[in-house]
């Protein structure tokens, strides 16, 4: 029995600590489960992160991340924690120019690239999207 209580203990710490969200240091940890919205440099942050708030429901509906980046620092609705070397990561992956933002898919492959924000536009590019069209009949 005391084999069995040590299984379990184990089994459950696994399990809790699994479930956390890992400390990022690019955007491979999302691959295959989350669409990233990055903004870089851009004028409108304030106005953007609003945008953002206000539109929580749907943006988690969607299963969308975003990175607001400026400088080296950076604003996100990642539950977790980002590397040091976090936005060199992004941008040596993804050369996003100073204004622009960019749309990542699941698959990690840029979708979209805008000059300004238009998070109705993203949503509508997002739901035009194979997999999120197989999302929304399940």
């Amino acid at each position: 029995m005391n084999h069995i209580t040590r299984l379990l203990f184990l089994v459950f710490s696994l399990c809790a600590h699994s479930s956390e969200p890992v400390v990022l240091s690019d955007f491979a940890a999302l691959q295959w489960n989350q669409r990233i919205v990055v903004v870089n440099e851009v004028q409108s942050q304030e106005a953007i992160l609003a945008l953002f708030e206000k539109n929580k429901s749907k943006i988690d509906e969607r299963d969308m991340v975003w990175f607001v980046l400026t400088g080296d620092q950076v604003q996100t609705n990642y539950q977790g924690t980002l590397s040091a070397d976090f936005v060199a990561n992004t941008r040596e992956r993804y050369p996003i120019k100073s204004g622009k933002i960019m749309l990542i898919g699941k698959d990690g492959g840029v979708k979209f690239l805008l000059d300004r924000m238009d998070l109705e536009a993203i949503f509508s590019e997002i739901d035009a999207m194979p997999m999120r069209q197989n999302e929304m009949l399940h």
